[in-house]
Formats: C-alpha cells, sequence, structure tokens
C-alpha cells in the first residue's frame, strides 16, 4: 500500500570512473531533446559519451538491435568500470549555474528517488499528455537495459524558504561531481548522514510535486514496474521508485517561451492576417528589432493577454482582453485555469476567429517552434512567414493547473537549464533480472 506522503529514498549510484578525466566530455542532454546535429557532437565527444546509452531518436533509428546493443554496451561499460556503482546509499544536493540574458542564475535541487506513485494519489501531477511513440520507445529501452540513466524533474512549493536553505546547506562541503555542458555548469554533493534525508522528509510529508520535465519517462516507469513480478513482492525493489530532482519553483524553475513560426503559402495570405488581427483585436504597431529584453518590456507594458505577431517589417501588439466579439464565447469554453494560459488563448481563440475569418485552417498551415526571439525575427523577415511571440507560462501558474487536474497545451512549457543524462545513474534491475527479461521483450 502506497504511503500518503511524498519521501525521499536513498539510492546507490551509479557514475562515471573518475579515472576518466573531465565529466564535461560523458555527458548529455534528455534523449528527446537531441537532434541529428548535436547526436554526431556528441559521438565525437568521447568514446564513452551517454548518448550510446540513451539512443536519442536520430541514433541508428533503422536498426531492430539499437536497444539490445545499448544494453549490452550498459554491461559492457560496468564490467570495464567505466561506470562504478557506489555501494552507500545516497542523496544528493544539485546545482545548475548557468546565463540567462545576461543575468548569472543558480538552480538548487535534491536529486533523489522517491516512490512510483500512480497520478490519481494527487502526490504527483503531470501538466502535459504524452504520447504513445516516446513511451513504446523508452520502454523497449528499460526492459532491456534495466537502469535509469537520468532524472525526471519535480516542482514543490517553497513559500518559508525552508527548502532552499536546507539543500544550501550541504553545498559547503567537498563537491562530488562537476561538469560543463551547453554552458551550464553541472555541481553535486553527495550525501549519506540519515539525518539530512530526515530533515527532507519532514519538508517533503507535507508537499505534491508537478512534473516539470520527464513525463515520457514518468508514464513508462509506471508502466514497467507493472511487468516486474520482483517489483509486486518486494515494495523496496528499484523499480517501485523514480529518480528526480526535486526544486522549489519559486527560486529553482525558468521557463522559457515557446514562439509559433506560421508559414503560409503566400505573401497575400499574411496580409490578410494581420488585417483581420487588427480588425479583432487591440492592436498597436511597435518598433521591435529581435531585442529579447525590449520584447518582455513590451509585454510588461499591456493590459491583457499579449502577443507579437510579426511579419516582413511589421511588428503588431496584438492585446486580447476576453471580451472581444467572437473571442469571448471560446475563452468562456476553456476550465478556469487556462483562461490565464496563453498558449490555450492563442489556439483555442485567436487563430481559430482570425484564420476562419480568412478561409484558412491550421491544417492547411506549417507551424514550428522556437525559445529564441532573435530567429523568431530573422524568420519574420521571409516573405510568407509570420513569427507569433509569447511570454513565458510562470512555474506557479504550471503547478496552479496542474493543481486543479487540468494539462496545458502542447508547446506551453520549456523548462531550462535540462538535467543531463549519465549524471548520476542507478539500476533498476539485477544483471540477472534483465537477462531473463530481456530475451523475450526486445523490439
Amino acid at each position: 500500500m502506497q504511503k500518503s506522503v511524498l519521501f525521499s529514498v536513498p539510492f546507490r549510484p551509479i557514475a562515471y570512473n573518475p579515472a576518466l578525466g573531465d565529466l564535461s566530455q560523458l555527458i548529455a542532454p534528455p534523449y528527446d531533446v537531441i537532434d541529428s546535429e548535436q547526436c554526431e557532437r556528441l559521438l565525437a565527444k568521447h568514446p564513452y559519451n551517454v548518448v550510446r546509452l540513451i539512443l536519442p531518436p536520430s541514433l541508428n533509428p533503422d536498426d531492430p538491435s539499437r536497444y539490445s546493443k545499448a544494453a549490452r554496451l550498459w554491461e559492457q561499460w560496468l564490467d570495464e568500470k567505466v561506470l562504478v556503482e557506489l555501494e552507500e546509499p545516497s542523496v544528493f544536493v544539485y546545482a545548475q549555474q548557468f546565463t540567462l540574458g545576461g543575468e548569472r542564475k543558480e538552480h538548487l535541487s535534491l536529486l533523489t528517488t522517491i516512490p512510483l506513485l500512480d497520478y490519481d494519489s494527487g502526490l504527483i501531477r503531470p501538466h502535459e499528455h504524452t504520447m504513445p511513440k516516446p513511451k513504446s520507445d523508452r520502454l523497449t529501452l528499460l526492459r532491456l537495459m534495466g537502469a535509469e540513466l537520468g532524472q525526471v524533474h519535480g516542482l514543490l512549493s517553497d513559500d518559508t524558504g525552508e527548502w532552499h536553505e536546507l539543500l544550501r546547506s550541504a553545498t559547503s562541503a567537498t563537491v562530488w561531481l562537476r561538469g560543463e555542458l551547453d554552458g551550464v555548469e553541472h555541481i553535486v554533493w553527495r550525501i549519506t548522514d540519515p539525518a539530512f534525508n530526515e530533515e527532507v522528509n519532514r519538508l517533503l510529508a507535507r508537499q505534491w510535486l508537478v512534473i516539470a520535465d520527464g513525463h515520457h519517462r514518468y508514464e513508462t516507469a509506471l508502466t514497467f514496474r507493472e511487468e516486474v513480478p520482483e517489483a509486486k513482492r518486494d515494495p523496496n525493489h528499484p523499480a517501485n521508485f523514480i529518480g528526480i530532482v526535486i526544486a522549489d519553483y519559486q527560486r529553482n524553475a525558468t521557463v522559457l517561451p515557446t514562439h509559433r513560426l506560421v508559414r503560409f503559402s503566400s505573401f497575400e495570405d499574411v496580409e490578410r492576417v494581420l488585417q483581420e488581427v487588427r480588425r479583432h483585436f487591440l492592436t498597436t504597431a511597435v518598433n521591435w528589432g529581435r531585442d529579447e529584453k525590449m520584447l518582455s518590456q513590451i509585454f510588461q507594458n499591456s493590459n491583457g493577454i499579449p502577443f507579437l505577431f510579426a511579419a516582413q517589417g511589421q511588428a503588431l501588439l496584438v492585446t486580447v482582453t476576453g471580451f472581444e466579439g467572437g473571442v469571448s464565447q471560446y475563452i468562456q469554453q476553456l476550465p478556469s485555469p487556462l483562461r490565464k494560459v496563453d498558449t490555450a488563448i492563442l489556439h483555442q481563440a485567436v487563430l481559430p476567429v482570425v484564420f476562419a475569418a480568412v478561409g484558412l485552417k491550421p491544417s492547411d498551415l506549417t507551424i514550428d517552434y522556437t525559445h529564441d526571439a532573435e530567429f523568431a525575427f530573422w524568420f519574420a523577415q521571409q516573405e510568407g512567414n509570420m513569427a507569433i511571440l509569447l511570454r513565458p507560462i510562470s512555474p506557479q501558474l504550471v503547478r496552479e493547473v496542474a493543481e486543479q487536474g487540468y494539462r496545458l497545451p502542447p508547446k506551453t512549457t520549456y523548462f531550462v537549464p535540462k538535467v543531463p543524462s549519465g549524471l548520476v545513474m542507478r539500476k533498476i534491475l539485477s544483471p540477472q533480472e534483465t537477462l531473463l527479461r530481456g530475451a523475450d521483450k526486445e523490439g
């Protein structure tokens, strides 16, 4: 029976052998944010880079034995002491140090394992929907490898700052791991003192978590647990737990905006859309030339929900109040917390009205995404293109939506920095369990 509170469970970590040198050459981003070019760079970085184990979609996608090869490589690296499992169970304080928008920032979090709880427990809540294909891919790898190569990312509330100060107190100790990836410094302190974890659990006992990153991996772990007979017999089996990085949303969470890049068939279509935008909404022509800080200032000065429509030298600040004719009925159909979410307003109210007025359907268009305002500006200058720039959603609103049982529209959140793969790893199945399960599960 699952306990009715969250709690942290120390685990035996697996990490790269320090004799290999700079950890920066060995870690990689999560599998689902690695494109083909970055995959090639990671492969070239080091023969033991973890990208060979996590199998991003672009790595040998047509090889049906790619999963079994990665699983054998995992066992080989353990046998050869490329990867080393420590004896003493531990929890970890984890820092990410980075620069964003010219500002130096640090996120502090706890890296640990917690019980793998169903969503209906109310203690772990999703904020987005998942897709079957990525879960099938991760499940095949998990079945054969029986290991966890990275962590999901969860957010709690820390109004008093007590959680943050507890983590900060551990950072005066000797650093255990340090590595740099894509401009982010990753620092880990290993803690074996039971008293520290007891204090963690005192604070966790009154918390629930929203998943910030890792929904596919979390749901894959739930499916996998049901396939492991030993997990049903032994409540302490590693398959009954999941590795997680826990941070507070108030001080230690950053979300980037996800701007929309729309390609129309002609310049005339772009002009027609802009005309309808002007007709239906309060619009102001603004002088914006790709600067991120200026964009933030433009949005801050707006009363309502603002968007910036940019196309071929034009930049229109579009303000949605919710009372516009034809739009209010769409907004009223949204659940209350989603009426505060810019992407929900854009895709459920603004674009349907505008596209219908010019005789376009979303399926007629190609829509891509970027987190980079400068790239969006460049894109918008090309003929037939339009960029729709948005504010980032606040971590607090992500929590609010999840708390009320709703999920956000696709491409609403992009939490940064990402927790890398290969930093701290964990066995879920023993070699004997993996061998017995693997023969009939691949593919």
